[in-house]
């Protein structure tokens, strides 16, 4: 047997050869056995990222820390290869000293999330599916099995124990048919000249005539009797007296036929009534209502009929301003509402009978998140204000009071233009904090939080305005002087803490106790008008590195613990102190698969583009020799928080991989992204293609300088807004070699009737596309062509709209195009893909279409695992095509390109 090898090739020997070289070394010394290992681990460790590593991968999600904050609960995802979207999730708790392992409190088969611990921390809820359908479960920490605490038709999540734990307040999605049975009320609607109550007919009760015995008067007969007093005998469908059949007249007395009553006289009449010892009287009786439904029927029993097919589906009907759902269409909508439930005594010894939950918030509106108030009665719940008019068209959000034992709900606190949600209230309660968001068509300000005291004798203060970030998870620490918040920032998402206010050494606190709202609540002012004297930032650390981002989190008044994705792990949970700085890993999920893989570590890029700091992720490969020069892989990221892809672990693991198949990356937030505040957000506004293009090709530029990199290989990509820039670029320049776009906005105007995510064309172009429609012309040509200058972008909507479509350039693109769409992504529209493939298709022009069906906007949370992996794959064999790619570590290397 020959050896060969190649010590002239810059590439890695395949592992067989490794591994067959050191067997034959080994015959030789007599240690073939650990030669072999020896060499198998070696090739383990520069092995990078693999496809299938995906499988592997597991991200820790919720976290809680138990009341005294020495154990935390959280949940852990994983893919599996299968066909289910849905990850499984295992629910562990663990002590945040990190001296002991994690135990795990749900099997595998089931899929546990939202943990939620009891007051007195001895029992954990948390949602778990039955038969498909989310219910929260109530598990004893000491022993035993869990117990089902809900069968509500329509689920429940979002579970908060009561302050005495007695009680859990849980939310549900309840659709409107089922709202309508629960108020007996018809719901809102838009049809145009139909009533909400058409199909129904409830007819006037009947008039009779009754003739009774002038002695006895029992009824002896009953004649049917118009509006004006006559008998309606030539209608009647007898000519002869009936007994009478009503159950509200007795019949005891029968008469003789007397035929064609219509024929006799007014005194004949009266000569019957003597001769047979008559008296008249009239009555009413109930008329049987017409339910009947035929296409062959009155207007009334047509509509019926067409109900029946809307019912059945042989129809979708709807005339809802929001019909685009996330991933389907919704023609009926559901609405949030909130329930309590009395927790039974002895679910830890035996199952007791499940208890009833009571309704706490009804009605055709939806309500966002609630607090508890510390007295147990009430909880603090955001919701829509009470209006006639169609709930989607109402987006103002406002802070209501509920009582528990009564069904009143009380406006907390109003401010005009803002849409309130995210309620926390301190522990004692005395404040409430809130999420505040501008409903101003043009503003571009990130979500703010603000706070207000609860006697509502003061107004409310807006804290976080400094900071310049979309502040959103907000926490307050238990004894209330610290207040908590993610934001995205700089392409990560760090941890926040704000201190709203100066501590009061003195042993009197001056914000008592509140346990209920004040009886006189309703004399205390709860509508405001935002102005300056409102904004008052509170002071803001950034506790933990731009770098991460932090997916959920818990604090206590000593111990902090969250779930972070970093350059190192995709997904890891941490506990820390208040000061932050003493980190330690209480849970590792990826480590031991991790420990046989090279990671490739991001290195942050700044560049200066029209007095905008533009800020940029560069990843060189890893497991290569240092003297390979790589293509470049370029990705448009961030964008509008509507269309971005957030930091996630499948985010991390794309990265990861790529690098591996050796790709140099480089990821740009251009103008308009989230994270890097107001005055970089606004500087696309009507300017989605030349400003953010330019500052994306400043970070190619910026990378091709690098020694590793090969710039005569550039590819470019994108998801969501990042796809729709980079479609945009192919109209205007040939310099890429390849490209891959996902789930992007090609038709701007498009976007408007198809996709959920209609909003932005108001928004981010001042107008609708029917606005500043130019007059037909047969002059100059109404759009111009090549890199526009900011400044001309800057026009009338219809103008903006059609010059930043990445559509109206398509006859130009001649690079190599994979466009990628979910199928059933509403948010942007799943045509958006086909018309931009279809345009290319009839220019003969190289591009190739995937559609994922099932797949919505977000291909994290909706893609089954073989999808995610699909796409991955996929995006690097499509590449490999037309990029000279060096063969992974461990594999053969084939030529890509002709």
């Amino acid at each position: 047997m020959q050896i060969c090898s190649n010590s002239a090739s810059p590439y890695r020997p395949r592992v067989h050869r490794t591994v067959l070289a050191s067997l034959l070394v080994g015959l030789l010394t007599g240690l073939v056995l650990p030669a072999t290992a020896s060499a198998q681990a070696s090739s383990d460790e520069e092995q990078p990222i693999q496809a299938r590593d995906l499988y592997r991968m597991r991200e820790v999600t919720e976290v809680a820390l138990s009341p005294r904050g020495r154990s935390v609960a959280y949940t852990v995802r994983r893919l599996s290869p299968g066909r289910s979207a849905t990850p499984r999730a295992r629910l562990y708790v663990t002590r945040t000293s990190g001296r002991d392992d994690p135990r795990l409190l749900s099997q595998n088969r089931h899929h546990a999330r939202e943990p939620a611990w009891h007051p007195d921390g001895t029992h954990l809820a948390f949602v778990r599916p039955v038969d498909g359908t989310p219910q929260v479960f109530v598990l004893p920490l000491n022993g035993g099995i869990p117990y089902q605490l809900t069968d509500t038709p329509h689920g429940a999540q979002a579970p908060q124990w009561g302050p005495g734990g007695e009680q859990l307040l849980f939310a549900s999605r309840v659709p409107e048919p089922a709202v309508h049975r629960q108020t007996d009320r018809r719901p809102p609607t838009e049809r145009p000249g139909r009533a909400p109550a058409d199909t129904v007919r409830a007819p006037a009760p009947d008039t009779l005539l009754v003739l009774r015995h002038d002695r006895t008067l029992n009824p002896v007969d009953s004649l049917p009797v118009d509006a004006g007093g006559r008998l309606r005998t030539p209608t009647d469908t007898t000519d002869t007296l009936q007994i009478p059949q009503h159950p509200s007249i007795p019949d005891t007395l029968a008469a003789p036929p007397v035929h064609r009553l219509a024929a006799l006289s007014p005194d004949s009449v009266r000569a019957v009534f003597d001769q047979f010892r008559l008296r008249p009287d009239t009555t009413t009786v109930a008329v049987r209502p017409d339910t009947a439904a035929t296409p062959d029927g009155n207007l009334t029993q047509i509509r019926r009929w067409m109900h029946q097919n809307r019912r059945s589906g042989t129809a979708l009907v709807s005339s809802r301003l929001e019909l685009q759902g996330e991933r389907r269409l919704q023609p009926t909508p559901a609405y949030r509402h909130h329930y309590v439930v009395d927790v039974p005594p002895g679910i830890r010894s035996g199952r007791p009978p499940r208890p009833t939950p009571r309704l706490v918030t009804g009605g055709y509106r939806s309500y966002g998140q609630a607090d508890w108030l510390p007295g147990g009665g009430q909880i603090v719940v955001s919701g829509m204000p009470s209006t006639n008019r169609s709930p989607d068209r109402v987006r103002r959000r406002a802070l209501f009071v509920a009582d528990l034992d009564r069904p009143r709900l009380r406006r907390l606190l109003r401010i005009e233009n803002y849409a309130l949600t995210d309620p926390a209230v301190t522990t004692d309660g005395s404040t409430v904090a809130f999420r505040l968001a501008s409903l101003s068509r043009t503003s571009d300000a990130p979500a703010d939080v603000g706070i207000f005291d609860l006697d509502g004798r003061s107004q409310p203060r807006v804290l976080t305005s400094a900071l310049d970030r979309d502040v959103a998870s907000v926490e307050w620490a238990p004894d209330g002087w610290y207040l908590y918040a993610t934001a995205p920032s700089e392409g990560g998402r760090p941890l926040f803490r704000f201190t709203p206010f100066a501590r009061d050494t003195t042993d009197a606190d001056p914000r008592a106790q509140s346990p209920d709202m004040p009886a006189d609540r309703a004399t205390s002012r709860n509508e405001f008008t935002l102005d300056s004297t409102m904004v008052r930032p509170a002071e803001a650390e950034q506790m933990t590195g731009a770098a991460r981002a932090i997916h959920s989190f818990d604090v206590t008044n000593a111990t902090a613990v969250y779930a972070s994705t970093d350059p190192a792990t995709p997904s890891a949970l941490y506990a820390n102190t208040v000061s932050f700085n003493n980190e330690r890993p209480l849970a590792t999920p990826n480590a031991e698969w991790l420990a046989r893989r090279q990671i490739a570590k991001p290195s942050r890029v700044t560049i200066s583009r029209d007095s905008l700091d533009v800020t940029g992720w560069v990843t060189r490969p890893v497991a290569f020799p240092d003297s390979l020069r790589h293509p470049l892989f370029v990705q448009a990221r961030g964008g509008p928080p509507e269309l971005s892809a957030p930091y996630t672990p499948e985010t991390w693991f794309e990265r990861q991989y790529l690098a591996g198949r050796g790709l140099g990356l480089v990821e740009g937030f251009p103008r308009g992204s989230a994270g890097f505040g107001t005055a970089f957000r606004r500087a696309n506004d009507q300017n989605w293609g030349p400003g953010p293009a330019r500052d994306v090709l400043a970070l190619a530029d910026s990378a091709a300088t690098l020694s590793w990199t090969d710039s005569t290989q550039v590819a470019l990509g994108g998801t969501g807004y990042g796809g729709t820039l980079a479609a945009w670029l192919l109209g205007q320049t040939d310099r890429f070699a390849a490209a891959v776009a996902l789930n992007g906005v090609y038709d701007l105007p498009a976007l408007l009737g198809g996709g959920r995510a209609w909003r932005l064309v108001p928004e981010e172009f001042g107008g609708y596309p029917w606005e500043g429609v130019p007059p037909l012309s047969l002059g100059d040509p109404t759009l111009s062509f090549g890199l526009l200058s900011p400044d001309s972008t800057a026009r009338t909507p219809w103008t903006a709209l059609h010059r930043n479509s990445p559509l109206t350039y398509a006859h130009l693109i001649r690079t190599p195009l994979l466009l990628m769409q979910g199928g059933t992504d509403r948010r942007v529209g799943p045509s958006q893909g086909e018309r931009l493939y279809k345009r290319l298709k009839i220019l003969d022009r190289p591009v190739e279409y995937v559609r994922y069906p099932g797949v919505g906007h977000d291909v994290s949370a909706s893609a089954s695992p073989r999808q995610r992996l699909d796409r991955l794959v996929r995006t690097h064999e499509f590449l490999a095509r037309f990029l000279d790619l060096p063969a992974p570590p461990g594999s053969s290397r084939t030529t890509n390109r002709p």
